[in-house]
């Protein structure tokens, strides 16, 4: 089976979600709103002897497919607010959905050629399948002004044949988020460049991982065997540049460099130093949460988005005893920036109000002003970089003990680099790579093996070689 042939899966699978939420030269620091070409509307053509005209703002209504967590980070700081006052005449109407029915009901949708909304809000994980799948507006000349201030990995999930299908919204850069409270209790450093210095590689993870258990009791980080999702796995690939497949549409799951990276990993379960809690359950919340005497995990590899997540929901009562470092590598030479979900716009080709929808997206996503806004009320990490240069990034943050978060961020989102582990295949490969750690975790076969087995099933079902 071909890449062409993408829908054919993706009508018989409910897509499963992937939470929010996801490298390249800096845009000028000059460049803090939308390039000057396109700030303003654009002039008709008129004769020598007549003055230009504007062209008119577009109008009428927009449907926005958005779930509501990402709804809400748009319109409570006052996004959609400003965009209406600069488009007065658009009137945005949003669709409510959690995202298993937008995954079940969007590709539907497209392969149907109806029923689609005007604008619809995709995670990464998804889009590269929908791209393939057909049926959404090229944006290529709308983001042509765009693609060098935006993070350069994070144009390739809505890439096909050299087109570009959405505009993205935010990225995910990884870090390590650690417990001070529990470094110190260990005897080891707990500021966070001394953190960062401390585990540089995988190697040298393990080796505090032992310390903190032996001096601590606590478990490194929460890593399930019986059920294991695979993104920790995932984002180590995506580190080295590795994933699933390669630029050439070859299957690389039981490639040397992904088995070596498996087995790297168990090392962490033959140690003993980690949890068996099922990440995005009670049981894992409470370990992120708990204070001593209890033993509450000590480390955890995650996005940006995971300080929102700490803060709001899962930990608030731990302020002041976390720290942000910077992630450990496979090897010292490798860059220490990994992604972990991240989003992007679409517009269907069924949309009957493409201007108006454009004009919202290009508003949402390519506006400084508009990309701090969200970030400052999420966490939701902008992917347009003159967003950086607003001094919000160098601002400290109580919850991480006075930390300069947001700059190590900035710092690591730029060096991500681009990778294989999201496609137009990825909930399939996802799903057969996690049951390979689940039995490699389990003793039931090798990483050898198991991703062996993985790949071949990932061959059968999709026709890559």
């Amino acid at each position: 089976m071909t890449r062409k042939n993408v829908f054919k899966f993706v009508v018989a699978i409910l897509l499963t979600t992937i939470l929010v939420s996801a490298c390249g030269p800096a845009a000028p620091a000059a460049v803090t709103e939308a390039p000057a070409a396109t700030e303003a509307p654009a002039m008709t053509a008129a004769s020598a002897n007549e003055a230009p005209t504007l062209a008119p703002k577009p109008s009428g209504k927009i449907t926005v497919w958005m779930w509501k967590a990402t709804e809400d980070a748009i319109v409570n700081p006052g996004v959609v607010a400003a965009f209406n006052q600069e488009y007065p005449d658009v009137q945005v109407e949003w669709v409510t959905l959690n995202p298993q029915d937008v995954y079940q009901k969007l590709p539907l949708a497209l392969q149907a050629g109806t029923g689609a909304p005007d604008v619809a809000y995709v995670e990464d994980s998804h889009l590269t399948k929908y791209v393939y799948l057909g049926g959404l507006t090229d944006l290529t000349d709308r983001v042509a002004p765009y693609v060098n201030h935006f993070n350069t990995y994070k144009w390739d999930a809505g890439k096909k044949d050299g087109k570009y299908f959405s505009m993205p919204l935010d990225s995910g850069p990884v870090v390590l988020y650690y417990r001070r409270d529990i470094f110190k209790a260990a005897g080891l450093p707990d500021d966070p460049d001394s953190v960062s210095n401390l585990i540089k590689t995988w190697d040298d993870y393990l080796a505090v991982c032992k310390t903190i258990k032996e001096q601590t009791g606590s478990p490194c980080f929460s890593s399930n065997k019986a059920n294991n999702y695979g993104r920790l796995y995932e984002k180590m690939l995506w580190q080295q540049g590795l994933g699933y497949i390669n630029d050439k549409d070859e299957v690389t799951v039981d490639s040397p460099e992904n088995i070596a990276t498996l087995e790297k990993l168990g090392e962490f379960w033959t140690a003993g130093v980690v949890s068996d809690q099922l990440e995005w359950t009670d049981g894992w919340y409470a370990e992120l949460a708990m204070l001593p005497p209890e033993k509450p995990i000590a480390t955890h590899v995650e996005a940006a988005w995971m300080g929102a997540f700490l803060k709001g929901w899962i930990a608030p009562g731990t302020a002041g005893k976390w720290g942000v470092a910077l992630m450990p590598t496979m090897k010292v030479d490798q860059v220490r920036a990994s992604n972990d979900g991240g989003s992007g716009f679409v517009i269907p080709d069924q949309s009957q109000n493409k201007d108006a929808a454009w004009a919202f997206i290009e508003f949402v996503t390519a506006r400084a002003a508009s990309q701090n806004k969200i970030f400052a009320f999420a966490d939701i990490f902008p992917a347009f970089e003159p967003a950086y240069e607003d001094a919000i990034y160098v601002e400290p943050d109580s919850f991480f003990g006075g930390e300069q978060t947001r700059k190590i961020y900035v710092d690591v989102v730029k060096q991500i680099p681009s990778a294989h582990v999201y496609g137009p295949y990825y909930q399939e490969m996802n799903g057969y790579v996690a049951t390979a750690i689940q039995k490699f975790a389990l003793g039931e076969l090798s990483a050898a093996d198991a991703l062996k087995e993985a790949a071949d099933s990932i061959r059968s079902q999709t026709g890559l070689q």
